[in-house]
Formats: C-alpha cells, sequence, structure tokens
C-alpha cells in the first residue's frame, strides 16, 4: 500500500511544481510583454541607407543611418535621440569597428571592394567615405586634410594639443589597400 502513497504524493509535487512555475512564466512573461509595450511606446527607431557614390564605389556592401528617438524619459517633453551607422554584410549588420586609440581596422578593410584602388583620383572618395562612416563631431573644428608619404595615405581628421591623428592607409604599388589604423599621434617628422 505504501507504494500507491508514494507515487501520488511524487505526482502531486510535480504537478504543483509545474503550476507555480508556469505561474511564475506567465507572471515573468507578462512582465516582459508590459516593458516590451513601454518601450514600443517610448521609443522610434528609423533606418536610412546612406546614398553614396563614394559608399557605392569602395565599400562592399550598403551603409545605414539607424536613429533611435526616445520620449518622456524621465518624464521630459524633449525627446534624445541615438544615431548608429551600421553596415549590412548580407549576413549580418554591424557596427564599423570603434576607435578607441591606436587601432587596427581589419573589419573595414575587409568590407573595401577588391576593384578598388586607391590613388590621388579616388583620395577625395575615400575621404568623403571616412566622412559618412567615422563623422568628425560638429563641435570640432575641422581639421581634415590628406596626402600621400612613403607608401601610405593619411586622412587626418582631429588635432588634439597640436598632434594630429586619423587613418593611415597602407596600399601597394598598384593601390590596392593592404591596411587600415587609425593613429592617435602623427608625427610630420615620422610617419610610422
Amino acid at each position: 500500500m505504501q507504494k500507491p502513497y508514494n507515487t501520488l504524493v511524487k505526482l502531486t509535487g510535480i504537478v504543483f511544481w509545474v503550476l507555480n512555475n508556469s505561474t511564475s512564466l506567465a507572471q515573468t512573461n507578462e512582465a516582459y510583454h508590459r516593458l516590451d509595450q513601454f518601450v514600443n511606446a517610448s521609443c522610434e527607431t528609423t533606418f536610412e541607407e546612406i546614398q553614396s557614390d563614394a559608399l557605392s564605389q569602395i565599400l562592399e556592401f550598403k551603409v545605414y543611418h539607424i536613429k533611435k528617438d526616445i520620449n518622456h524619459l524621465y518624464g521630459e517633453k524633449e525627446k534624445r535621440s541615438v544615431m548608429f551607422i551600421v553596415i549590412d554584410n548580407g549576413t549580418q549588420v554591424k557596427s564599423f569597428e570603434r576607435i578607441k586609440s591606436d587601432t587596427e581596422l581589419p573589419e573595414l578593410l575587409s568590407y573595401i571592394r577588391r576593384d578598388f584602388s586607391l590613388d590621388e583620383n579616388t583620395a577625395p572618395l575615400f575621404e568623403t567615405m571616412l566622412d559618412h562612416i567615422y563623422p568628425v563631431e560638429d563641435w570640432k573644428p575641422d581639421k581634415r586634410e590628406f596626402f600621400f608619404l612613403n607608401g601610405k595615405w593619411y586622412f587626418l581628421r582631429d588635432a588634439y594639443f597640436r598632434t594630429k591623428q586619423g587613418f593611415e592607409v597602407t596600399v601597394d604599388a598598384n593601390g590596392k589597400i593592404t591596411g587600415i589604423r587609425y593613429k592617435m599621434k602623427w608625427n610630420e617628422n615620422n610617419d610610422s
């Protein structure tokens, strides 16, 4: 007689556990649903392809501008905006590499079209492409310039305490880009 009683107790315990967990999961799902509704009511997201000859001639993939407007944050009437510049590589959407200090940019290099050559004719296009994907902040003075020196192209973007900084682009003899990095300090006397 003991065996059916133990089985009944175990089954009752399992039923209570399932009911308790399903109620808990339902409450969690309801909370997620309410949170999702709040985010959807408070945020508006727009996507726009950046149309540019520079981007289409240099990059293999399309570049998009994503803008997320956040309304009524903490009861404030004005909205705040967050902007992203991303690339859709055909498999996934990715942000461009973040520049922190001297930074190698292998992903950016992988997005360059195989048939693109960087030379004196295409350097202005390359600078325009950089303006789209790594824009110079509006509040910063315009310190942009580009030039070719010792087998490398320099696209300087900023100056900080009289030190110029920007992109260093290595090319082969045919102008094919073989390396891209951001340099925090460019010394006119020593470009390495």
